[in-house]
């Protein structure tokens, strides 16, 4: 997540009319990332980002109002992924 400033890419579409913004497309899609932000959180850009490995990890994406005195729209969103509790006890000697 974060503020990319990548301004010309048409994540709806995937296109991109810059060059820069283009090669981060590329490197976007070549990742396997999803992209999840679609409204505009800056003026008529969509600058902040979040992307993630699998869709089903990130849900339920909100652009809210700024925060403060800045420029940008804040975004709620809602992580979807488990962590594992190892249980497992271990007994290690000191030597």
């Amino acid at each position: 997540m974060g503020d990319f400033n990548h301004g010309h890419i048409q994540w709806t579409s995937l296109q991109s009319t810059g060059r820069e913004d283009q090669e981060f497309l590329n490197l976007v899609q070549d990742s396997f990332l999803s992209q999840h932000v679609l409204e505009e959180t800056r003026g008529e850009n969509v600058l902040d980002l979040v992307l993630s490995s699998q869709k089903e990890f990130v849900d339920n994406v909100k652009i809210c109002e700024p925060l403060g005195c800045s420029d940008h729209n804040h975004i709620h969103f809602i992580i979807k992924i488990k962590g594992e509790r190892n249980r497992k006890i271990r007994y290690r000697k000191e030597f």
